[in-house]
């Protein structure tokens, strides 16, 4: 079967979505700015566990259900990119913390500009042969993640006073985009789940839990904390791991195998978030 690129129409609403939803995560009131946020040991953990542990988790799954290379380089990519796009919004209906929730994000998105990159090279080597422009990749990324959250930052810094209007707009637009981006990608479904097969799927829901148990094992005993970080690392960065595949260098059964982990994750974490959502501290 000959498959094509994604269609121009879904890369424009992905990368229409990657601008608003960083914006609006910028605009997001905090009282702990990023760089205090780094220096506490649960950011620290949280760094080790979406840039070290789940790569790592990923390649171990491409080995337990024998995926093949390109469907592998897909994953991995996926597996590679934190900061998902909906873990903000999903993070409110989970009633975590939202104040570590957006220095989560925030920082999330500003380091997978270095490390992605380097990780999907490095994890390219021993998988697939392909000319991956590393310097090239991460002039990508730093042209689809920094003017977002700098802009908003600005926005926040100089017109303080419209902050909280640009910020329901925005987080409204990216949820309207999202749900544009599931209409026109949901004819790829039958294809999906075609190309992926049965052992693609079960590895994206593996990898989903996997970073679940993972995080909440790992981000201490506050339970809003451990929401958030469950739900932020098991939702993956979709639309840089779709800007990368945009360069041509993966091919298509990656990205239909990218699109494919956004499809299967999202409800997952949907449910997720209304399920914890029951659960308080008093409960425990």
């Amino acid at each position: 079967m000959m498959l094509n690129a994604l269609p121009t129409s879904i890369k424009i609403v992905i990368f229409l979505f990657l601008f608003t939803f960083l914006f609006s995560v910028a605009l997001e009131e905090s009282e702990a700015e990023p760089i205090t946020v780094l220096k506490s040991g649960l950011m620290a953990r949280s760094l080790l566990i979406n840039f070290i542990l789940l790569p790592l988790t990923g390649i171990f799954l491409t080995w337990i259900f024998h995926l093949s290379s390109e469907i592998s380089i897909g994953f991995l990519t996926v597996a590679s990119a934190p900061g998902g796009l909906l873990s903000l919004h999903f993070s409110r209906v989970a009633k975590g913390n939202l104040r570590y929730a957006v220095g989560l994000v925030f920082l999330l998105s500003l380091f997978s500009i270095i490390i992605t990159p380097f990780l999907i090279h490095l994890f390219s080597l021993s998988i697939v042969s392909i000319n991956l422009p590393i310097f090239s990749l991460l002039g990508l990324l730093s042209l689809l993640t920094l003017p977002p959250l700098f802009a908003g930052k600005i926005v926040q810094y100089y017109l303080g006073r419209v902050t909280s209007i640009l910020r329901k707009i925005s987080s409204f637009s990216s949820i309207s985009l999202f749900i544009t981006l599931t209409i026109l990608t949901s004819r790829l479904q039958a294809l999906d789940a075609e190309i992926l097969a049965w052992n693609g799927i079960a590895a994206i829901v593996t990898f989903t839990l996997a970073a679940w148990s993972i995080s909440w094992w790992l981000s201490g005993t506050d339970l809003e904390n451990r929401k958030v970080l469950a739900i932020s690392t098991s939702m993956r960065n979709v639309a840089i791991c779709s800007a990368i595949s945009n360069m041509g260098v993966l091919g298509p059964k990656a990205e239909l195998a990218i699109i494919g982990f956004n499809e299967i994750s999202t409800p997952m974490n949907l449910v997720f978030a209304i399920a914890i959502s029951r659960i308080s501290q008093n409960s425990r």
